[in-house]
């Protein structure tokens, strides 16, 4: 996708790319751009990738329970530090539930697409935005290659929702088990009655360099001790080393 069509797909969201605005301008509105760095996220989530931020691919395996809160607060961290992010092709998603995880509305593009305009629509973001969350199954595996080294050139991150799988991601999430707290167990029934306090995700990882790692997250609250906060990732990739997920 060229640059040209990046750029009509941007004024149709409603953003702006960086040449469009004068440098007094680019002070007061929000810019399109891409980030070519490591992007921070939450102290919960650091632990869970190689560099100890989103850096450049990750899959999330989307058939587990407790996925999508899990990508709600993958990208808490980069949408509170300023960065934009998208989600192309991803109908249903609870924009609140995204709040709670600690995400900023505000940052976050919804696009929706079906089909091969996934495709393209990813291509027209992958120069723009600094994030983008793409269903794996509406490319092909040479579309998701094109994209994947698009994206690097770009210096966008791919979040993959991984239906179908795909190759090379530095990282691959997947929920192993999730809780809810505040719901009384029922006889008969999954669920009792009650009042929703907080959700647990246990989460492993496994990372392209062989290591990877475990943690326990609380995206909606609940956890005991304080919120966590945001963390920059240290100067330089870290160690690949680790717990194997």
């Amino acid at each position: 996708m060229s640059k040209g069509a990046g750029a009509a797909l941007a004024a149709q969201l409603g953003l702006r790319t960086a040449g469009e605005l004068t440098p007094a301008a680019q002070a007061s509105e929000p810019v399109l751009t891409a980030s070519r760095r490591i992007l921070p996220v939450t102290s919960d989530i650091a632990g869970l990738l190689p560099h100890g931020g989103l850096a450049a691919t990750v899959a999330i395996t989307a058939a587990r329970r407790g996925a999508t809160a899990l990508m709600w607060r993958l990208l808490a961290g980069p949408s509170r530090a300023g960065a934009w992010c998208a989600l192309v092709g991803l109908p249903g998603r609870y924009p609140l539930a995204a709040a709670a995880a600690g995400a900023r509305l505000d940052r976050i593009v919804f696009v929706e697409a079906a089909g091969p305009r996934i495709a393209d629509a990813a291509g027209a973001l992958a120069e723009g935005v600094a994030v983008m969350v793409v269903p794996s199954e509406g490319l092909s595996p040479a579309q998701a290659r094109r994209l994947t080294a698009q994206a690097r050139r770009g210096g966008t991150i791919v979040i993959w929702w991984e239906t179908r799988p795909v190759a090379g991601p530095d990282a691959r999430l997947e929920v192993t088990r999730v809780q809810w707290r505040g719901l009384r167990a029922n006889t008969g029934r999954r669920w009792g009655p009650g009042r929703l306090t907080g959700c647990q995700l246990d989460v492993a990882t496994r990372w392209r360099s062989g290591g990877g790692h475990r943690s326990r997250l609380w995206p909606y609250g609940g956890a005991p001790g304080e919120p966590a906060d945001i963390v920059a990732p240290a100067d330089g990739p870290r160690s690949c080393r680790g717990e194997a997920g």
